[in-house]
């Protein structure tokens, strides 16, 4: 099953007659939201990857975004239009903790790929971090317009070079998106196809399940509520 074909059998799992009657090629935005069908159970989301070869690794891997969510918020007319993590009571040393996982995972990373430029720069800031400061919800709004952009770039530009734009699951690139708005949890969601070793981004998605954000900014990692 070719990108077109794919796209066409899960936009046919969306809306059957539309499916039918979409003559034209595929797009990669039609599925905006497309998970967000699935709330909050994630019941019936397995069909959109049986046809995929690697399909229960996919599967596996996003089944956690849905049982984070709680069934009591889409009792109402107004329901989540994103997949957003809460949790009563998170300690500041687990976050701690979970933060200097996430600078060795991204490091590691970073120097496993050091015939990259962008990806030696990374490694040397990621390395020259010695802190992880808890902020408030208001603090990282402000601290979000400050972010250090190296590390950014220099992962986009590492997923890059390991991403096949031709196969299946690519013309799902902008539904996995869509879940959070956050270009880190797509890829952690979808690490298995750029073929890179580890889990780097397992505590930076740990962090999202319990309702966290996290930046790098000004030399630290800021982590707060977003």
């Amino acid at each position: 099953m070719d990108q077109q074909e794919f796209g066409r059998y899960v936009l046919g799992l969306m809306d059957e007659e539309e499916a039918e009657e979409t003559t034209g090629p595929i797009e990669e935005d039609m599925y905006y939201g497309y998970f967000q069908i699935y709330m909050p159970s994630g019941n019936g989301l397995e069909a959109t990857f049986t046809p995929l070869e690697d399909g229960d690794v996919y599967l596996k891997r996003i089944l956690p975004i849905y049982e984070m969510l709680d069934p009591q918020d889409f009792q109402g007319e107004g329901m989540p239009g994103y997949f957003n993590g809460k949790s009563d009571h998170v300690s500041e040393k687990e976050l701690k903790d979970l933060g200097k996982s996430h600078i060795l995972g991204l490091k590691q990373l970073m120097e496993d790929h050091a015939e990259l430029e962008e990806a030696v720069e990374a490694s040397t800031y990621l390395g020259s971090i010695r802190e992880v400061e808890i902020v408030s919800g208001s603090e990282m709004e402000k601290i979000r317009q400050e972010y250090d952009p190296v590390v950014h770039e220099s992962l986009f530009e590492l997923i890059s070079e390991h991403t096949d734009d031709n196969e299946p699951v690519h013309v799902l690139s902008e539904a996995y998106y869509s879940i959070a708005c956050d270009y880190w949890i797509s890829y952690y969601l979808q690490w298995h196809r750029y073929g890179l070793d580890g889990d780097p981004l397992a505590a930076y998605f740990e962090l999202y399940r319990l309702g966290y954000s996290a930046i790098f900014a000004n030399g630290k990692l800021y982590i707060g509520k977003p």
